[in-house]
């Protein structure tokens, strides 16, 4: 039989040995590295839209067709692609999926210089980048805790993750703005290949090796993605973080998919107002992620999922009820909110994902969360375009904030509320699901396992 896996507890006062020193200098090249390639991408997602509608004179039906295709592969090979990764490894997933995206969006004023850019190409162009991500979202989600040994620096390297993608939407579309505003649409997609070339060389820049994440002997494809859907859907705590992402991103993928004819027809905002107050309520995300840590020590892990939620939702109710001369002020002051709830949402969240995962589960689950929470933003934009025209706006947002809200039902499990704090597997072995995972401790010192 498999060894029983153990768990470690790191005291925070003890000094960092050069090999902790030398592996958290990996983790600040594979941070700044993303974070100027997370800014990016912000140009990219405005500036697609915009050679579309402008040089190539799209409709309304193809802009939506090229965002669904951007979108389209996490549902199509989100589960594959936690296998693939760990047989190919995540550094080499993470810059060959960087190589690809660099090249395709390269791709696109290279045409538009030549005069050959085609509506074909830009869908073409969106879906490669779009599957390049999977793989990238996939390895880069389960690599801190390869980098990271140390329990407390693996929750301050994700505090840094997400403060560092709030910040890009934050002030990465305004950014982006000015770029294509002085450069134009199409040639400022080449500052997003040169983001994917500055990730590259900075993953290339890490020293440490990583262990191998896959087993000695390889299984089919679809018995490694049921063994991965498998142990997330009985898994205590995964399983309650999994159905909470996809319940929340079907009703924001609702709200998200309103807000901008919410507040031009229904509060009649001109978009400029609009950005400013997003922009300022925006400011919520970042310091969210930075108070995460705080509140999980306060209260407990587990428990502060539960407390996140609470603004997360609140926040869209606020901003879907937002009327007359409040509007500004309530759009920003919800957004603000929500932004809180889901940066100590982002960071302890990912935290206990690689904290309960063993290494040989890392990418299966990894991918079976991102497949199954991802893939319910194209399906919560279809319902949203429905609700929205079978009722109005107002109707169709409260009825969004209304969706998300149902997140706080799997965060009241038991398994939650009890998980005080986590220690990280170092056994190979899978662990058993009653509990004995986790090492949490009650307020009291006694065990708080999860059933």
């Amino acid at each position: 039989m498999a060894a029983e896996p153990t768990t470690r507890q790191i005291p925070l006062g003890r000094a960092l040995s050069s090999e902790s020193r030398r592996r958290w200098r990996d983790f600040r090249l594979l941070w700044g590295g993303q974070s100027v390639s997370l800014l990016g991408d912000q140009v990219f997602l405005l500036a697609l839209p915009l050679v579309a509608v402008e040089a190539l004179h799209a409709s309304t039906m193809q802009v939506a067709v090229l965002s669904a295709v951007s979108k389209a592969p996490f549902l199509l090979i989100g589960l594959p692609a936690g296998v693939w990764v760990a047989r190919l490894g995540l550094r080499r997933s993470m810059i060959g999926a960087d190589v690809t995206r660099g090249l395709a969006v390269l791709s696109l004023p290279l045409a538009a210089w030549a005069g050959a850019l085609g509506f074909p190409h830009l869908l073409l162009a969106a879906s490669v980048t779009g599957a390049a991500m999977v793989f990238f979202q996939v390895a880069y989600q389960s690599y801190p805790p390869v980098l990271i040994s140390d329990d407390r620096r693996l929750h301050a390297a994700n505090t840094r993750l997400s403060f560092s993608e709030s910040t890009a939407l934050l002030i990465g579309p305004g950014l982006a703005g000015l770029v294509i505003s002085v450069v134009g649409a199409a040639r400022a997609l080449l500052v997003d290949a040169t983001s994917y070339l500055a990730s590259v060389l900075t993953i290339l820049a890490i020293r440490h090796g990583e262990e191998s994440l896959t087993t000695p002997t390889r299984h089919p494809l679809w018995k490694e993605v049921g063994t991965g859907l498998r142990y997330v859907a009985v898994h205590p705590l995964l399983r309650p973080i999994m159905v909470c992402g996809a319940v929340y991103n079907l009703g924001v993928a609702m709200y998200d998919s309103l807000l901008v004819v919410f507040a031009v027809r229904q509060l009649h905002l001109s978009p400029s107002v609009l950005g400013l107050s997003i922009a300022i309520g925006g400011a919520g995300f970042p310091l969210g992620s930075l108070l995460a840590r705080r509140l999980a020590d306060r209260v407990g892990i587990g428990p502060s999922l539960t407390l996140a939620g609470i603004p997360s939702v609140l926040g869209l109710a606020i901003a879907a009820g937002a009327d007359g001369h409040l509007s500004v002020l309530l759009l920003a002051t919800g957004t603000f909110v929500n932004g809180v709830g889901q940066g100590v949402f982002a960071v302890n969240a990912l935290t206990i994902r690689h904290l309960a995962t063993p290494p040989e589960m890392t990418t299966l689950a990894t991918a079976v969360h991102r497949t199954v929470t991802w893939g319910m933003l194209p399906i919560g934009s279809t319902i949203a375009g429905v609700v929205g025209t079978v009722f109005d706006l107002r109707a169709a947002m409260l009825t969004a904030a209304g969706t998300a809200t149902l997140c706080m039902i799997p965060l009241l499990a038991r398994s939650m509320r009890r998980t005080r704090q986590l220690t990280r597997l170092t056994g190979r072995s899978q662990p058993d699901h009653q509990g004995k995972l986790d090492g949490s401790q009650t307020p009291d010192g006694g065990s708080g396992e999860p059933r």
